[in-house]
């Protein structure tokens, strides 16, 4: 009996031997397969994806770019002004702050369209200075299309809720008092002003058609300064203005022939 028994112990200790062997031996061969598919899993190619929204982030979570339709759009930072229809890409700081995009939007409305597609690069912590974009408006009321590059000079500090307090200010006032309310603003340096357009404006204004192109110089205050441009009779012009935009003070007449 006693001998059985040590035959039956080795019996048992042989098998429980080569099934830890073996074990050892199956996990060897299956953790690099694994490994190996989860390298693959992060390096997939699709021929075609279906989403709203895509963001890109560092490895610590601060988000970088965002590609999204408007949905997207609709949250944090740029809902606080209210709804918005843009879809397109979008770029963020070191900090995660907007920083620029490339942005789009257009639909049909009653008599006409309301479209435009701009490139922006934003100001540190601020909305943007400098844009390359086709903007357009047709109605009943309106037509205007714009087709060129804008900068602007924007106050150099990050109280932009300020800033968009006193836009609503001059919302809510007309003539006079606006055109008062915005000059007191941009000499306080509370308010964004256009400082130069280089491209082509057309459209009407007061019954008349314009169309002009060429290079549009406002000064710090957001007032016309210099006007260099041809227009819809394809006659050239070089003016310049007073302080306040108000009147020419200069313009170069060429004769004609």
């Amino acid at each position: 009996m006693k001998v059985f028994g040590n035959q039956r112990f080795l019996v048992v200790y042989s098998a429980l031997v080569t099934l830890a062997f073996s074990a050892t031996v199956l996990c060897g061969l299956v953790m690099p397969s694994r490994a190996a598919a989860e390298q693959t899993d992060a390096k997939k190619v699709l021929d075609e994806i279906t989403v709203r929204k895509i963001n890109i982030v560092e490895a610590n979570g601060t988000l970088r770019a965002v590609l999204s339709s408007s949905a997207g759009f609709n949250s944090g930072q740029r809902a606080e002004n209210g709804p918005v229809r843009i879809a397109g890409l979008m770029f963020y700081n070191e900090e995660g702050q907007e920083t620029g995009g490339l942005v789009f939007r257009g639909r049909v409305i009653p008599g006409g369209q309301d479209a435009d597609c701009t490139l922006t690069f934003d100001q540190f912590r601020q909305d943007q200075n400098v844009y390359l974009h086709h903007e357009e408006k047709k109605d009943a009321q309106t037509f205007r299309i714009e087709d060129g590059l804008t900068i602007n000079q924007r106050p150099d500090w990050p109280a932009v809720q300020e800033e968009y307090g006193v836009y609503n200010q001059m919302q809510k006032l007309s003539g006079r008092q606006r055109d008062d309310l915005q000059l007191k603003a941009a000499q306080a340096g509370k308010i964004f002003a256009r400082r130069l357009f280089f491209g082509v404006q057309r459209g009407t204004q007061d019954g008349k058609s314009y169309n002009d192109a060429g290079v549009f110089i406002k000064n710090k205050w957001g007032r016309n300064a210099i006007k260099i441009y041809v227009d819809d009779d394809n006659k050239p012009h070089f003016q310049v203005f007073d302080p306040l935009g108000q009147s020419v003070i200069y313009e170069l007449n060429i004769p004609p022939k």
